[in-house]
């Protein structure tokens, strides 16, 4: 049997049925309560259920609490890019999908995506769903690019104002929703 807290696989035994029913992620075979799932051991002692929390769930209740997650453009087309969140808040984690609609980048009406976000672009955004893939939004004055590299040299860029990125390499200037950026202000 395991105990609290430890992690399972599909079949590891949890406990008998007259001890607990199967409850989250648990089943019955043969008077025996069984993990269904990989995730972590969870006994509700009140209800007398053995249950089994997924990662899976346990991500995204995170994400529900979220303010902001940390992701890199891996995709653009047309007005959608895609994203990959590499961390929530301060946490890193496995990588799941995201996606930036062109709507949820600016109040101001942009003509192209291109006008606020690169390919390979680091961005600071706030969760709007909570399943893969994860809806987006950098809106807010504090999310948006936090991180790129010059397209032409590839180099990293710094924030020339809300809306400008230089190159500290052959000083090519970028148009960007810039967010907190990472690297200090340009200086002349």
């Amino acid at each position: 049997m395991k105990s609290q807290g430890e992690i399972t696989f599909p079949g590891d035994l949890l406990g008998v049925i007259e001890e607990f029913s199967p409850g989250e992620g648990s089943y019955e075979e043969d008077g025996n309560v069984r993990s269904s799932t990989i995730g972590k051991v969870f006994y509700d002692m009140i209800n007398r259920r053995s249950n089994v929390l997924s990662p899976k769930k346990s991500l995204m209740v995170t994400l529900r609490k979220a303010k902001y997650v940390y992701g890199i453009v891996n995709l653009i087309k047309e007005d959608v890019a895609n994203v990959d969140i590499v961390s929530v808040e301060e946490k890193f984690i496995t990588p799941i999908s995201g996606l930036l609609h062109i709507s949820q980048i600016s109040n101001k009406r942009l003509n192209t995506i291109l006008e606020a976000i690169r390919v390979g672009d680091v961005i600071k955004a706030k969760p709007l769903t909570f399943s893969p893939p994860i809806s987006l939004t950098i809106k807010q004055k504090d999310l948006g690019v936090i991180f790129a590299q010059c397209s032409i040299c590839g180099h990293m860029m710094t924030k020339l104002d809300e809306e400008h990125l230089k190159c500290v390499y052959c000083g090519n200037v970028e148009q960007r929703k810039v967010g907190n950026y990472v690297v200090r202000k340009y200086a002349n």
